[in-house]
């Protein structure tokens, strides 16, 4: 049997390419593929119908992106980590794995953490306008911090954090870290202790928010523990904007609480274009695209296509999501037509 392969239309360019460039398509050889029709916010039946597999970038899945398990892809590949857009159990149900990239996202993305966590300490936004509006003369107000020496934290200690921590090795930093699905001795590997959040918010200069979004996180940082922050601490979050209580947020650096934020993402995505924290000079702002590099997309793309690969000869792929879906028959049945 020919093993179907559709490509999400937000990743054509419309002029023969890929919106996000190299993608590594050609990792997939030698399996064929084609671009699907366009999407919604979701999925549905009819888009992904008589696909074995499908790799994506923007749209999400629900109860009803499927139909019978025998119409549902094998394996959907999520260019990315994040997954909050996607209903595992409506995937498991029809027999579709969910892979995500966390290898081909580690580096850039974390690259990009230490890249905003800089930036907005040493305020590059703020002192770029100056230098456009010739403020030459107000050039002294406002030098921003140095990293070296301060105590940064992470809320998250997964690949990225880990990478992010890599990278921050020069800066000499007491390094302290959130999370409850670890325990100490992976965090030691890192040179990174593990604390409760509101140690992490009591004791740190710089907190970057790498965790995922769940209903559990939804409002972690929130007025109570913002409050906790010291007056010179910055705030980073590049991973979902709900796990911020946005508001709270706002009034805390409107009042200097806090010395500033780095976001690439909001609580709504698009925000409005009256909120706040667009006028803030303390804050630095990019819509959800901090990380988007040519090795992000060459990265997600390898890996995204190395799971679609491995399905495609039978084979398990090493980032599937729900994982409990491996072992059912609706699954086995497809999978097994590959062996």
């Amino acid at each position: 049997m020919t093993f179907k392969v559709g490509l999400s239309k937000d990743l054509d360019n419309g002029a023969g390419g890929f919106s996000w460039g190299e993608i590594a398509i050609d990792t997939l050889a030698p399996l064929s593929w084609e671009f699907l029709k366009p999407a919604g916010v979701n999925f549905t039946p009819d888009l992904i119908a008589g696909f074995h597999g499908v790799a994506f970038a923007g749209p999400g899945i629900n109860a009803d992106s499927f139909s019978a398990p025998e119409d549902s892809p094998l394996v959907i590949s999520r260019f990315g980590v994040g997954y909050d857009n996607i209903d595992l159990a409506a995937c498991t149900k029809a027999g579709t794995a969910l892979t995500i990239t966390p290898d081909g996202s580690k580096k850039p993305v974390a690259t990009a953490a230490l890249m905003m966590v800089l930036s907005t300490m040493h305020r590059l936004v703020a002192k770029d306008a100056l230098a456009r509006a010739h403020g030459w003369d107000k050039r002294i107000g406002g030098l921003g911090q140095g990293l070296n020496g301060k105590t940064v934290a992470t809320i998250g200690l997964g690949n990225i954090a880990t990478e992010f921590f890599r990278l921050l090795a020069p800066f000499d930093c007491t390094r302290i870290s959130f999370d409850p699905w670890k325990k100490q001795d992976e965090a030691d590997q890192h040179n990174v202790t593990l604390v409760d959040l509101d140690t992490v918010m009591q004791s740190a200069d710089v907190v970057v928010v790498m965790a995922v979004l769940t209903p559990d996180t939804k409002h972690m940082i929130n007025a109570r523990n913002l409050a906790m922050m010291k007056p010179n601490a910055i705030l980073i979050n590049i991973s979902r904007g709900p796990i911020i209580d946005e508001q709270a947020l706002i009034e805390v650096l409107a009042s200097g609480k806090i010395a500033g934020a780095g976001l690439d993402v909001f609580e709504s995505e698009p925000p409005a274009k009256d909120n706040p924290l667009f006028t803030m000079e303390n804050v630095i702002v990019t819509p959800h695209n901090i990380a988007w590099t040519d090795e992000l997309a060459y990265g997600m793309g390898r890996s995204a296509f190395a799971s679609i690969t491995a399905i495609s000869k039978g084979q398990i792929p090493e980032y599937v999501v729900n994982k409990d879906v491996l072992e059912t028959p609706q699954f086995l049945k497809k999978l097994e037509q590959f062996r």
